[in-house]
C-alpha cells in the first residue's frame, strides 16, 4: 500500500478519552459537534507488559451526558503531519455521568472490576487491580456496565482484544525516498494499524511536539510517502521516536440516546504500567 499525497484532516475537536489509554495521537478520536441530550461511554483497554513474558490490561472508562460525541476511527491508508503531546486530556466542559457501582470485566477466564478513581472530580473508572488484569491478547474482552438511575444506563459490550505483532524498524530514509513499513498482519479481520513518528520540530525547545500519524489496513505492509517526512528527516536523532499500534474496537447502540464504545490496543514497543 502506498499513501496518497493528499492530506487527510486530523479529527481533533473536543478530545475526550480515558486518561492516557487511547489518544488521538495513537489510535482514534472522538468528535463533539454540538451539545445534545445524548449519552456516550468510552472504555479503553491498552495492553501493557507484565514484567515477564506475559501481558496485562488496565481498562479505563468515562461516561458523558448532554453531548454529541461520536467515535471516529482514523481513515485507513492515510497519513497526516500533526501536533504531538504525550498526555491525553479529558474535556472538562462535558458532563460526566455516574454509571453505577463497579464495572465488571471478563477476559481470559477471569472476572475483575473497575471502580471510580478516588480523589478526582472526573468520574473515571479504572481497574481495581493496580498491577493490571492478566490476559492473553487476542482473547475476547466483555465489559458489563451496571448503570445508574439518572446516569448512564445498564449496558454490556464485547470485543476481540488486539493481538501481538512485530514490525520492521522505522528508519530515516534518504531525502526524497519513501519509508516502507512491514509488520505481522492480523490473523482475523476487524483491526487496523497505526504508526506515530514523533519528533521535535523547529519550534520545539527540545521535547517532541510533532508527529507523522498514519493509519493502515492491517495486511502487513505499507509505505509513508516522502512528502510527509520533511520534519522527521530534519529533526535531531535524539528527538525521534516511533510507536506502532494495533487497534480493535466495537460500538453498540444502547438505546436511542446512548452509545458505548470499547477499544483494545496493542503497541510496540510495549507499554509499562505505572503505579
Amino acid at each position: 500500500m502506498s499513501i496518497p499525497q493528499t492530506s487527510t484532516r486530523s479529527r481533533m475537536r473536543a478530545r475526550s478519552f480515558a486518561l492516557g489509554a487511547v489518544a488521538c495521537a495513537t489510535a482514534a478520536c472522538f468528535d463533539s459537534v454540538a451539545p445534545s441530550n445524548r449519552r456516550f461511554g468510552t472504555i479503553s483497554a491498552a495492553t501493557y507488559a507484565d514484567g515477564g513474558v506475559g501481558f496485562v490490561m488496565s481498562p479505563e472508562a468515562v461516561f458523558y451526558g448532554e453531548s454529541n460525541l461520536t467515535f471516529a476511527s482514523p481513515a485507513t491508508d492515510s497519513c497526516v503531519v500533526t501536533g504531538y503531546s504525550p498526555t491525553a486530556t479529558i474535556n472538562g466542559n462535558l458532563l460526566r455521568l455516574d454509571a453505577g457501582g463497579d464495572i465488571i470485566t471478563q477476559v481470559s477466564g477471569r472476572t475483575d472490576s473497575l471502580e471510580v478513581l478516588p480523589g478526582l472530580n472526573l468520574l473515571i473508572y479504572r481497574a481495581v487491580r493496580s498491577s493490571g488484569i492478566p490476559f492473553v491478547p487476542g482473547d475476547t474482552l466483555t465489559v458489563v456496565v451496571p448503570g445508574a438511575t439518572g446516569g448512564f444506563p445498564q449496558a454490556a459490550i464485547s470485543v476481540k482484544t488486539a493481538e501481538p505483532f512485530t514490525n520492521s524498524s522505522v528508519v530515516v530514509p534518504a531525502p526524497g525516498a519513501d519509508l516502507p513499513l512491514t509488520w505481522t498482519p492480523a490473523a482475523t479481520q476487524g483491526s487496523f494499524m497505526t504508526f506515530s513518528l514523533r519528533y521535535a520540530n523547529v519550534f520545539s525547545t527540545g521535547a517532541p511536539n510533532e508527529q507523522v500519524y498514519c493509519s493502515f489496513i492491517d495486511d502487513g505492509s505499507a509505505t509513508i510517502d516522502d512528502s510527509r517526512l520533511g520534519g522527521w528527516l530534519a529533526a535531531s536523532s535524539g528527538s525521534r521516536s516511533s510507536r506502532a499500534s494495533r487497534l480493535r474496537s466495537r460500538e453498540v447502540i444502547v438505546d436511542s440516546r446512548t452509545r458505548l464504545v470499547l477499544i483494545s490496543t496493542f503497541g510496540q514497543p510495549p507499554l509499562t504500567l505505572l503505579p
